[in-house]
């Protein structure tokens, strides 16, 4: 399973983002990308402390958010996991 490292301001849009998995390579990352709108529909489950979906732009991939993890489900069937209290924290330190 690929671990979480980092969200990162997107270089094409400085209202998107980036999440950032390592992958099993040394070198190797997987990486999400956000729009503006994908990511206050995130934060705002997520400020609520309650359970909820985010359909990303693709409209094949979701972002699934439970008490203790969220999923990443994308399109080529990928799962990536971030422990929820974490990629709270992350997305409030990006909405500084």
């Amino acid at each position: 399973m690929a671990e979480f490292l980092r969200i990162e301001p997107s270089y094409s849009s400085k209202d998107a983002c980036r999440l950032v998995w390592k992958g099993t390579d040394e070198d190797e990352e997987h990486v999400v990308f956000m729009s503006k709108d994908e990511i206050d529909r995130l934060y705002d489950i997520l400020s609520k402390n309650t359970t909820g979906q985010v359909e990303l732009e693709d409209e094949f991939s979701a972002i699934l958010v439970n008490s203790d993890i969220t999923q990443f489900r994308l399109q080529d069937s990928t799962i990536f996991e971030v422990p929820t209290q974490v990629i709270k924290k992350h997305l409030e330190e990006l909405r500084k």
